[in-house]
């Protein structure tokens, strides 16, 4: 896999691919709030050598720090594009897990003509349609719920939730307390992830239409 970055208006976005040909079919790996390109190792490793493959640090993560925090699922959406068009893929396959998946959604959103297909793991759907009155009333209201939510704890469950297998568990683990030295300040991992899923719920509330 080779190392390469992607220039945005907010900060460096790392990633790594392994491009056989261009006119194979590219898998595309976008890991989750927390997680860095790591929690597809076993992936990887699996479909290297059979189709290209793209995987990243997300924006604000591992590699990709630092970061300003000035951007929302679009602009990632974009700067993927972005990172598409450098490496001259089209009509990928894009695998998101959980914040990956909601930006894969919104790539599909901007560039539904771009896009060979799209797999979610551990996403919820982004648009209206699928989301009740009472739900949006409580998405824009959740802030507080996420300021008071207890770091110790979200490592437990994020770390369970995850995967079922101790490989991924530890993994996960990892990289969540890998990201709380990152950024430099107990908590401040916390602020990241509060502020990621209010746009979330913004972008639910406001912004898919059905």
């Amino acid at each position: 896999m080779k190392e390469s970055t992607y220039q945005t208006p907010c900060g460096t976005i790392h990633y790594w691919s392994s491009i056989l040909r261009l006119d194979t079919t590219t898998l595309v790996f976008l890991p989750g709030l927390t997680a860095d390109h790591r929690l597809f190792d076993k992936q990887v490793a699996y479909f290297d050598g059979k189709y290209n493959i793209i995987v990243w640090d997300a924006p604000a993560h591992a590699s990709s720090w630092p970061f300003r925090f000035d951007f929302d699922l679009f602009d990632k959406a974009r700067w993927l594009n972005g990172i598409l068009e450098k490496e001259e893929i089209i009509k990928p396959i894009i695998i998101g897990q959980s914040m990956g998946g909601y930006v894969g959604q919104a790539y599909a959103q901007l560039y539904p003509d771009r896009l060979a297909g799209f797999i979610s793991i551990d996403s919820a759907p982004l648009q209206r349609n699928y989301v009740t009155a009472v739900e949006i009333w409580l998405l824009k209201r959740m802030e507080p719920v996420y300021a008071h939510y207890p770091w110790k704890l979200l490592l437990k469950s994020g770390t369970k939730g995850v995967a079922t297998s101790n490989y991924g568990r530890n993994l996960m683990k990892e990289m969540m307390l890998i990201s709380i030295v990152m950024h430099k300040l107990p908590g401040m991992d916390f602020v990241f992830w509060q502020r990621q899923w209010k746009r979330i719920c913004l972008m639910k509330s406001n912004v898919l239409p059905c």
